[in-house]
């Protein structure tokens, strides 16, 4: 009984060691088989995004139309907001950009809706025609062709926005774009946040130079 006794105990030990064995190497199979699945969707998708990236570009207007892209950036640390904005031509050409600044910051929905009203105060001014403002803010692009209607300040904003649009962009529209789309107004706006001052640019600014090159090819 001894050596049975023995012999069990050692035998179960060996299984054991066997199983965990076993276990191992099919937990580490498993792994290996996961990462070979990950790996294989990342080379199947990878030129899918990359192809969608390209796709998502800036598009000029239709003929006899000006297109002006807006842009707000956060600043923190300055607690400022800055905003960007450019205009161009159904040829892709520069017209016109502006660069300025507020504090405080408050809420982003809020900054996003003053952006889209200081470009429309700004536009109307220019008497270019036809306009069509672009922002990558869609909450603001939403509410801005909705017809519901609250009392928030949010709303208050859009308000004053569409009033504008009626009465000076009667032939204009406020449309969603992405931000692959809107990175000339993203890179004035974070420029505005190191400006002094406003600044209206009727030549192209060094910190878009590239992007307006790269868009028009």
């Amino acid at each position: 009984m001894i050596i049975w006794s023995i012999w069990k105990q050692r035998n179960n030990k060996i299984w054991k060691e066997v199983i965990d064995a076993q276990t191992f190497v099919f937990d580490r199979a498993k792994v290996l088989l996961e990462d070979w699945k990950s790996a294989k969707l990342v080379q199947e998708t990878s030129p899918n995004r990359q192809q969608q990236d390209r796709r998502v570009k800036w598009v000029k207007p239709s003929v006899g139309r000006f297109k002006c892209n807006i842009d707000a950036s956060f600043s923190e640390s300055l607690n400022m907001v800055g905003i960007g904005m450019c205009i161009r031509d159904e040829n892709d050409i520069f017209v016109l950009a502006k660069q300025e600044y507020f504090s405080p910051i408050c809420e982003v929905h809020i900054e996003e809706a003053l952006r889209l009203l200081s470009a429309l105060d700004w536009v109307h001014e220019l008497n270019l025609g036809p306009m069509d403002f672009e922002l990558d803010a869609k909450r603001v692009v939403d509410s801005f062709n909705s017809q519901n209607c609250d009392a928030t300040e949010f709303r208050n904003i859009i308000s004053h926005c569409k009033s504008l649009c009626t009465i000076f962009y009667e032939n204009s529209r406020v449309e969603f774009v992405q931000r692959q789309a809107n990175e000339v107004a993203h890179s004035l706006a974070k420029a505005a946040l190191l400006s002094a001052s406003f600044q209206i640019w009727v030549e192209i600014p060094e910190c878009i130079e590239h992007i307006l090159i790269s868009e028009m090819q």
